[in-house]
């Protein structure tokens, strides 16, 4: 039985991409998770809008991003030297 060229698994772009996204976005996470429970309100003003809004959403649009970002850029490189 032959292969017929198929290789399984992720590519280079996508490892590089998924450990990019990950080294940025966790502390990322982090940082907004830590900001968002030391923040102090201020008197008479609606504050602490939620943890998915003002937490987990931007760092998962900021991982994604990075992560696509990193991927193309991997494989435009790979595109245009290849050795």
């Amino acid at each position: 039985m032959s292969e017929g060229g198929y290789k399984g698994g992720t590519t280079i772009e996508g490892r590089w991409g998924c450990i990019a996204s990950a080294l940025l976005g966790v502390p990322v996470f982090m940082f907004l998770l830590l900001a968002d429970a030391l923040g102090d309100c201020a008197p008479d003003t609606a504050c602490k809008k939620g943890f998915l809004t003002q937490v987990l959403l931007p760092s998962a649009v900021i991982a994604i991003g990075v992560g696509l970002l990193v991927r193309w850029a991997v494989k435009t490189a790979r595109q245009n030297n290849p050795d």
